[in-house]
């Protein structure tokens, strides 16, 4: 069994790259890489295509730098910021690449980033679809960005966070996952 087949438990989402928008009606295009340590070096990444409705647009990613981690970077050069673990959150869920492989992608998306500056909030879900039995959730992920937004008290310190990205608004779309490259 290749990495291909292998299901993981410990499963790590990032949006890499994403553009989309809507009038009430709209769509988006979403680069997705997945990582789990189960799998080695090997980070899977998927295109994932979606329609639905929502206000806005927006073009850029799901990656972000804190405000905090450059400051801290400015005062203590020795400091080494964890920029491996910038934009993933962690998947619940077990499963593997071949089971997510076009199946049923949702995601909901309120935000905002103006060139370098940006906060979201990014809810996705994919989905076994089948045609007698019930689907199957595979997995889901919240994405905060700063990771601390709910807590209004500590993301003072990190909102907005340096974000490649332009645009504002919230959607909710559907969509399917295409595996494109690792």
């Amino acid at each position: 069994m290749g990495w291909w087949e292998k299901k993981s438990s410990r499963w790590q989402a990032c949006i890499v790259a994403q553009v989309g928008g809507a009038a009430v009606l709209g769509g988006g295009v979403f680069f997705m890489q997945f990582r789990s340590p189960d799998l080695g070096g090997v980070r899977p990444i998927f295109l994932a295509l979606a329609g639905g409705a929502g206000v806005g647009g927006s073009i850029g990613s799901g990656i972000s730098i804190p405000y905090s981690d450059v400051v801290r970077q400015l005062i203590n050069p020795q400091f080494h910021p964890p920029v491996d673990d910038y934009g993933w959150g962690d998947l619940n869920g077990n499963f593997s690449c071949a089971e997510i492989q076009r199946e049923r992608f949702d995601i909901a998306q309120v935000g905002a980033s103006a060139v370098v500056l940006g906060a979201q909030v990014v809810v996705f879900t994919i989905t076994e679809v089948h045609l007698f039995d019930p689907d199957r959730t595979l997995c889901s992920t919240r994405l905060n960005i700063p990771r601390n937004l709910p807590q209004v008290g500590t993301a003072l310190l990190d909102l907005p966070q340096i974000q490649g990205g332009l645009g504002a608004g919230a959607f909710a779309f559907r969509g399917t996952l295409f595996y494109i490259g690792s």
